[in-house]
């Protein structure tokens, strides 16, 4: 069992999720909502990113290799408005959403597979968004993607689940 695997098991896994009905809605300032399915994606190039996962609690996965398409590969997709500075990237559990700015969002990863596997519920799948610069934190590898809706402004604390990711640090 990896690290990541010991320590990221959440206590509330959304079950409806169902990977063959999922779908990922990119919405906001877009030329043209759209709705992508699991098989939309999969005609997008894929790529690996290989990298530790540093969890704020203090412990750290190495290594771990995560496997789906670049963000700005989807966004191509509806086509980016001009002005979109941000992303709010929206999990399916209705609750949990995380702003990233436009570079930081287009350059990062839309996981199905971890380590060579499936990306499983209860890590995230059937999509996880992963960032892949320097500075990512934990809390912003959104699990469950359901959305990614883009705006011209920053989203409000209120728009994300920054403060409530954290409060779980002790």
């Amino acid at each position: 069992m990896t690290e990541l695997e010991r320590h990221e098991v959440p206590e509330d896994v959304p079950t409806e999720i169902e990977p063959v009905e999922w779908s990922l809605d990119v919405t906001g300032r877009v030329r043209e909502p759209v709705s992508l399915s699991r098989g939309d994606l999969a005609s997008l190039p894929s790529e690996t990113f290989v990298g530790d996962f540093a969890c704020a609690e203090g412990w750290v996965a190495d290594d771990c290799s995560w496997r789906g398409v670049r963000v700005e590969s989807v966004l191509d997709r509806a086509g980016v408005d001009d002005g979109v500075a941000y992303g709010l990237v929206h999990a399916a559990d209705g609750d949990y959403a995380c702003a990233l700015p436009l570079d930081r969002l287009s350059s990062a990863v839309l996981a199905f597979e971890l380590d060579g596997a499936a990306l499983d519920r209860a890590h995230g799948g059937p999509a996880r968004l992963v960032p892949t610069d320097e500075g990512r934190d934990c809390w912003e590898s959104v699990k469950w993607v359901a959305e990614i809706e883009l705006r011209r402004r920053q989203p409000t604390d209120a728009d994300t689940a920054r403060e409530r990711a954290l409060s779980r640090i002790e």
